[in-house]
């Protein structure tokens, strides 16, 4: 996998998966259109981690995307690190993931090759896509985290033990999403 190449000794971890029942093709097609936001918890989470930002901030307050797409958050400072095009795509962010604003780090592709600066952790997070036995299309996302010293490994896991139930949710909601969309352009096809 791709994600190897840019996390290869996590200091964290999280994979989800679905089954789909649509081809490979489709699926990495979907991740592509789906709206990864829809879901109203998911609104309501990145609205809640939002919140510190808008309140020391106010003048820099955004309006939220009406859909949010692979591209939206690329578009948003998710940087695109790999692709493998109907397979595998690695997006990265890095900052102080633990602090409530400021916590983000300009994207740049430097900081993810060799090893993270001290005070900073690297996030790498990829979508696969593969045919099972069965016929059906899996698609999993895994997250993995790399800490760029003992003392921010150490923040890091203070934040990640109350962040990770949220941050595993929306991944799996946003693979519904994926899911929902394929259903929905197999049933447009069925109706035309």
């Amino acid at each position: 996998m791709l994600i190897e190449a840019f996390a290869p000794n996590p200091d964290a971890v999280e994979i989800h998966t679905i089954e789909i029942a649509a081809p490979c093709e489709a699926v990495y097609r979907a991740l592509w259109t789906a709206n990864l936001a829809g879901s109203p918890v998911i609104q309501g989470l990145m609205t809640l981690r939002s919140l510190p930002e808008a309140v020391l901030h106010p003048s820099r307050r955004r309006h939220p995307a009406q859909k949010v797409t692979l591209q939206t958050l690329i578009d948003a400072g998710f940087g695109q690190l790999a692709e493998e095009p109907g397979r595998e795509i690695v997006l990265g962010l890095v900052g102080r993931f633990w602090r409530p604003v400021g916590n983000l780090v300009p994207f740049r592709q430097e900081y993810f090759q060799g090893s993270v600066p001290p005070g900073l952790a690297r996030a790498v997070w990829n979508l696969t896509v593969q045919k099972t036995d069965s016929g059906q299309t899996l698609l999993s996302t895994e997250t993995r985290i790399v800490c760029g010293d003992p003392r921010s490994r150490w923040k890091f896991r203070a934040y990640w033990l109350f962040v990770r139930p949220f941050s595993g949710l929306i991944r799996i909601l946003m693979l519904r999403a994926v899911r929902q969309e394929c259903e929905n352009v197999s049933s447009d096809r069925l109706a035309s």
